[in-house]
């Protein structure tokens, strides 16, 4: 049987001769005369089987197996005892004893006893065996779902009820950091409610995955845009206890269709004119060539005049699709900060009165000149403040609204900073403030405006901050250099210069106050374009 048994009795005739019969059944066999020193024997020999009398000096059998099972309860224990201790076995199989023999032993029913041990401890040892083999392999295969989980190109975040993030991938704690302690919205969208339609509690509620597109605020503060679909996850009673989300990254594939459908959209109205212009290019080749036949000069002069004309219109309108498609120079010139501040107030402040809106300006002496595109930064600009305008007027908790408009500067930076003490902007909108086509103020809005006077402003190499409460007001701080940086003197696109320097484009700062002595970077994805004249009217 190859066990170990350990042989217990006062009686040295009875261990002798008993060991030897055990010995020749294939037991490996020691032995002690009494409880205490069973103990100590066992602590060496660890055998899977003690046969032990039940009455004994010192220690007896019962209080031998009480501390056997104590110390090891998978030890198979087996009682001798006489004919009047009938009463002291039986009490040892409440104890948990194996069985019991009686005295004088009989060979098939000790023989009989010890196989069922054996099997029994052979059955423990098999036992204990798969089980360590089972619980290597659940932890392989652990570690397995943890790689692929891991390794999928996703964001991916399991939620429970109360839309508290569970556990992440690592793609999900890059982008959004840790999930301990945290809810869904205030991961994706920096928010301290839950959002209206969440996807994750309507899966919830009926088992069904979802799939949405939006607009979720990365940890670093980067926008992305996602495509989230929802998963139920379910226990063994079938009930839904947690959701997966998963977000796939698509901010690439939206910049190009969103840069491709303006192209297209571009293209598309400009083709009537575009075929206007061919119809007058032709009349007036066919006037040249009449005049070129006749020898009539007055009416080649003007008929190449015509063409010269129309060759005009249409290089100006290639150029125009060619600033869709790619970034091309600012066009540059010299102008006078102060004349600059006043014209912006010109422009504005008609809007602002007609709506009782305080209009003041606090525009500081001799600040000299800087280079700047005098259009776009006065479209953009003007834009800023009829948001500030709009914002007055929109909020009903105030008897009296002002908007205030300082310009001051340095050798190096010109800072134009436009306060209202409107309706405030919540910090959802100022995370997606400057993102193209989002508009807070819904259908009556394009969501270019903001977009593209952003854009505007990182081209000259400047930069925007926001500081805003909810109910208060708003202050935004616009910093522009007096001398535009060398890359936006050749046109270059300041997406492709953060991409090249491995920033993240479109970033604009929301801070509670302007940083001094470096250009920010903004918020956008092109270059500022045909919309630059109404952008005004846009937020």
């Amino acid at each position: 049987m190859n066990e170990k048994i350990l042989l217990v009795d006062d009686e040295v005739g009875i261990r002798k001769f008993l060991g030897i019969y055990l010995t020749d059944m294939g037991f490996e066999v020691a032995t002690a005369e009494n409880g205490r020193q069973a103990l100590e024997v066992f602590e060496t020999f660890d055998p899977a089987i003690v046969l032990t009398d039940i009455k004994m000096p010192v220690m007896d059998g019962i209080e031998l197996l009480k501390a056997l099972k104590a110390r090891a309860p998978d030890t198979e224990v087996i009682m001798i005892s006489g004919h009047g201790d009938l009463d002291l076995a039986i009490e040892s199989l409440k104890h948990r004893a194996a069985d019991f023999v009686t005295k004088p032993v009989n060979h098939d029913m000790l023989e009989a006893a010890l196989r069922n041990a054996s099997e029994k401890a052979a059955m423990r040892r098999e036992l204990r065996r798969h089980t360590a083999h089972l619980g290597e392999m659940v932890r392989e295969k652990t570690a397995l779902h943890q790689e692929l989980f891991d390794a999928a190109p996703c964001a991916i975040a399991v939620i429970d009820r109360e839309q508290m993030l569970v556990s992440a991938n690592r793609q999900f704690r890059d982008q959004f950091g840790e999930p301990g302690g945290r809810t869904c919205y205030q991961a994706f969208r920096h928010r301290q409610a839950p959002c209206g339609d969440c996807k994750a509690m309507q899966t919830f509620d009926d088992g069904v995955s979802r799939e949405t597109e939006t607009v979720v605020t990365t940890a670093d503060g980067t926008h992305r845009n996602v495509l989230i679909r929802t998963a139920p996850i379910r226990d063994a009673a079938g009930e839904i206890v947690q959701v997966m989300e998963m977000a796939t990254d698509i901010t690439t594939v939206r910049r190009l269709q969103c840069h491709l459908t303006d192209l297209g959209l571009m293209v598309g109205s400009m083709s009537h004119g575009v075929k206007g212009m061919l119809t007058a290019l032709d009349g007036g080749m066919y006037r040249l060539e009449s005049g070129i036949r006749k020898a009539d000069m007055e009416q080649v002069a003007s008929a190449t005049a015509a063409v010269g004309q129309m060759v005009g219109r249409i290089k100006s309108m290639v150029l125009d699709i060619l600033y869709y498609a790619k970034s091309r120079a600012l066009e540059l010139e010299t102008s006078d900060v102060e004349v600059f501040a006043e014209h912006l107030a010109a422009l504005v402040k008609p809007r602002a009165d007609l709506h009782k809106v305080r209009f003041m300006t606090d525009i500081a002496s001799e600040l000299d000149t800087f280079l700047i595109d005098v259009k776009a930064v006065s479209s953009a600009l003007v834009n800023f403040l009829e948001n500030a305008v709009d914002a007055c007027i929109a909020d009903r908790t105030k008897q009296a609204h002002t908007v205030v408009l300082s310009v001051s500067g340095d050798h190096e930076w010109v800072v134009f900073d436009i306060h209202d003490n409107g309706t405030g902007i919540d910090q959802e909108t100022l995370d997606r403030m400057f993102t193209l086509f989002f508009s807070s103020k819904g259908s009556k809005g394009t969501g270019l405006g903001l977009y593209i006077a952003n854009k505007v402003v990182r081209q000259h190499g400047g930069s925007i901050a926001v500081d805003s409460t909810p109910g208060q007001g708003t202050n935004f701080t616009i910093r522009l250099p007096r001398e535009v940086p060398p890359e936006c003197l050749r046109g270059e696109d300041p997406d492709e210069i953060a991409a090249a320097a491995n920033e993240e484009p479109g970033t604009a700062e929301k801070t509670a106050a302007p940083k001094a002595g470096a250009p920010g970077n903004g918020k956008g994805d092109r270059p500022y374009c045909a919309w630059i004249g109404d952008m005004a009217d846009d937020e």
